[in-house]
């Protein structure tokens, strides 16, 4: 009587964990590679560095990807993205140490984690590809374990992908809009002279204001003073000579004329 009671009871647990699971089974739109590409934010080719998370339940799981070639956004060196890390809730398992092409959408859009810049799930078309860190060629992909339901590489998702750009180093910006240097540098070098000339009476202005304080000031006033006296004096004109004084009349002389 027990043996068949637990018979009952394990059938019916097993008939209820299938209906859940085929109940909230992941389901998802076919679409074409240039659909795919479109509804994605971010789309690189990468390897798996780093994963973290899905301890808890219904806490996500947080990848790290060592990105190689960049289709779509920002061409940076290292993305963080979050997935379910149940399938049933459209997940998906990226195998450590494995290179994928990768089709990410903001975290607003999938499960958020502190750290995950991006999401990503099992609709999002990912394809575990061929090890390297070259431009995608068809045939790229590769077999995989994980159910995938993007792909093959072949010429259609190729052209769809367009032209990668390589990554750059997080400490460094990119900017599409800004010129090369090459093609910047023509007015730089006005700038450089500006700067040049702007020293040089700079420094001419220092070495005439030293050479003032240095002279002495007795031999400053006896010049000063000589320029002041060749001011008054027109070259070439002679200069007058005082009247002579009429000669004083002393009072004996005075007595004597006197009648």
């Amino acid at each position: 009587m027990v043996l068949r009671l637990l018979a009952v009871l394990t059938f019916t647990a097993s008939l209820l964990v299938g209906l859940s699971t085929a109940a909230h089974a992941c389901r998802c739109v076919d679409l074409s590679p240039a659909q795919t590409v479109r509804n994605a934010d971010a789309v690189f080719t990468g390897t798996v560095t780093g994963v973290r998370g899905g301890s808890g339940f219904g806490e996500p799981l947080v990848y790290t990807f060592r990105a190689d070639q960049v289709y779509k956004g920002a061409p940076a060196a290292r993305f963080t993205l979050t997935t379910s890390a149940a399938s049933s809730s459209c997940g998906y398992t990226f195998g450590r140490s494995g290179r994928y092409l990768v089709f990410a959408a903001s975290s607003s859009t999938g499960p958020v984690a502190e750290g995950g810049e991006l999401s990503s799930t099992l609709c999002s078309g990912n394809v575990p590809v061929a090890s390297g860190s070259g431009p995608l060629r068809p045939g790229d992909d590769r077999e995989d374990g994980q159910e995938s339901l993007g792909g093959p590489v072949d010429a259609e998702l190729v052209k769809a992908l367009g032209t990668p750009l390589p990554p750059v180093a997080v400490s460094e910006t990119f900017a599409v809009e800004q010129p090369l240097l090459a093609e910047g540098d023509a007015g730089g070098g006005w700038g450089w002279i500006v700067v040049v000339v702007l020293l040089g009476l700079s420094g001419a202005f220092v070495v005439l204001a030293l050479r003032r304080r240095s002279s002495p000031p007795g031999r400053a006033a006896s010049t000063t003073a000589s320029r002041r006296r060749a001011s008054r004096t027109a070259p070439g004109t002679p200069t007058a000579r005082p009247a002579p004084a009429a000669p004083a009349r002393t009072a004996a002389a005075t007595a004597t004329t006197a009648p």
